[in-house]
């Protein structure tokens, strides 16, 4: 596969909202639709390699379905027709769900997962299950950089954002315990919105961080990423004793934020000098739209604020590896040799935890989330990287998640906005605002877009 230079301002992904406005004036079908994002598959996928499996033959029989409803004028849905791809650490009932592991290899459920079943009711089109990392969390896939194929796409959603950058799919799904989500958006270029923590229902598939774990979008558009998020919200609901996402069906209308605090975390001290140079143009472009950016010095909550998301991965990796002693101590003892090197060191380490340790670790991202929560009203949001460069040739093979745990950790919304490159390969600026306030987040994401960003990220 041979990718032009990449350019934030030019690119111009596949977008579902336009293409339903077609379909409802009559210019355009579903099954047409599809097979377009199947020819793209044709010519890249052996390439790429986003797809751990693919249904053809049912995405072609639930496009024709689609079609008809529309030619009836009776959608079902805002994702009626919509082909998407699910990560394939969620359930579907109709293909296995594997998880990149061997302990999984062939195993399918007879059920769909919570935010599977609100696409599939709505007529979304489930065209494959998109390559993960090994149980989320470890060992690589095969997916490949659509901009660069020597590059890493990212982890853990590699196959999701690789799929919408070689224009395969508008969009897929995706999950997020570090960096997950934002991670492979920024490397790959594209959309990726992490929701307030439990605002989607995760339920039905693999999860070893529960108290962690995201689920999400990628995709080509902001538009699409909202209206898929805002679907799957309505009919699925939020994790079980959470409120679900907040905000209209609708994307809401472009805000300008007034003051953004800067942050560096642990991820700075990490990135090359390209990275840091484009980063720090496209502050001074803020700063020349009337956009106020808060350096930590500027105030000492701030300040402090900074040095704890710093530091954040000091008890970052031990929140996980408490909660992956279940199941993964029995997937060890039962099956060790279908685990890698990474995931046995990982038990090691949980092995060696107490319970104390564990406790130690909540208490610290308590006060973090204290901190962050304290800031509202204060300021807008918070603006950083995404990830520490362009997607690394060779190791690390997924990257690294610095700049994406102090979101995760906290639960707050975060946006990868495709606003930066790097000697021709993308690279994100993220986002991050309050604990359900996603909607006042996706409309200062929509105003920086609008103005940073291809026109057509924002198309309907």
């Amino acid at each position: 596969m041979s990718a032009p230079s990449y350019d934030p301002a030019r690119i111009e992904y596949l977008c579902f909202a336009a293409a339903r406005q077609d379909f409802l004036a009559g210019r355009d079908d579903p099954r047409a639709f599809l097979e377009r994002c199947i020819a793209r598959v044709d010519e890249f996928e052996s390439e790429v390699r986003a797809f751990a499996r693919l249904d053809l033959e049912g995405a072609r029989k639930a496009a024709d379905a689609s079609a008809r409803r529309y030619r009836q004028a009776q959608p079902l849905s805002v994702v009626d027709g919509l082909p998407i791809g699910i990560k394939d650490c969620f359930e579907t009932f109709d293909m296995p769900t594997e998880v990149n592991s061997a302990c999984f290899a062939g195993w399918q459920s007879d059920r769909d997962a919570a935010h599977v079943h609100a696409l599939r009711s709505g007529g979304a089109v489930i065209l494959g299950k998109t390559v993960t990392t090994e149980l989320t969390m470890a060992a690589p896939g095969p997916t490949r950089n659509p901009w660069d194929l020597a590059r890493t796409p990212g982890g853990s959603s590699s196959g999701s954002a690789a799929a919408v950058a070689a224009g395969m799919l508008p969009a897929a799904t995706g999950s997020q315990a570090r960096g997950s989500i934002i991670r492979p958006a920024s490397i790959c270029g594209v959309v990726g919105f992490k929701p307030t923590f439990g605002a989607l229902n995760k339920a039905g598939g693999f999860d070893p961080s529960p108290s962690l774990n995201h689920l999400g979008l990628l995709a080509g558009t902001l538009t699409d990423a909202w209206e898929i998020a805002q679907h799957i919200g309505q009919v699925a609901g939020g994790d079980p004793g959470c409120a679900g996402l907040s905000g209209e069906a609708a994307l809401p209308a472009a805000c300008r934020p007034l003051r953004l605090a800067r942050q560096y975390t642990y991820g700075w001290t990490l990135t090359d000098p390209a990275s840091k140079e484009a980063f720090e143009r496209f502050l001074k472009q803020l700063l020349s739209s009337g956009v106020e950016i808060l350096e930590p010095d500027s105030a000492p909550e701030l300040l402090a604020y900074e040095d704890a998301t710093r530091r954040t991965p000091e008890f970052f990796f031990d929140l996980m590896m408490w909660e992956m002693r279940w199941p993964m101590l029995g997937y060890r003892d039962r099956r060790p040799e279908a685990l890698s090197p990474t995931i046995h060191n990982y038990l090691e380490r949980a092995s060696a935890m107490s319970l104390a340790d564990y406790r130690r670790a909540l208490d610290r991202r308590a006060e973090l989330q204290a901190m962050h929560r304290s800031l509202r009203g204060k300021v807008d949001g918070f603006l950083t990287l995404a990830h520490i460069g362009p997607g690394q040739l060779g190791l690390p093979p997924v990257g690294t998640p610095w700049y994406n745990d102090p979101s995760s950790a906290i639960g707050a919304p975060s946006v990868n906005l495709p606003v930066l490159a790097v000697d021709g390969v993308p690279l994100g600026a993220q986002l991050m605002g309050f604990e359900r306030e996603d909607s006042a987040l996706v409309a200062q994401a929509r105003w920086l877009l609008e103005r940073f960003g291809s026109r057509f990220a924002l198309r309907v």
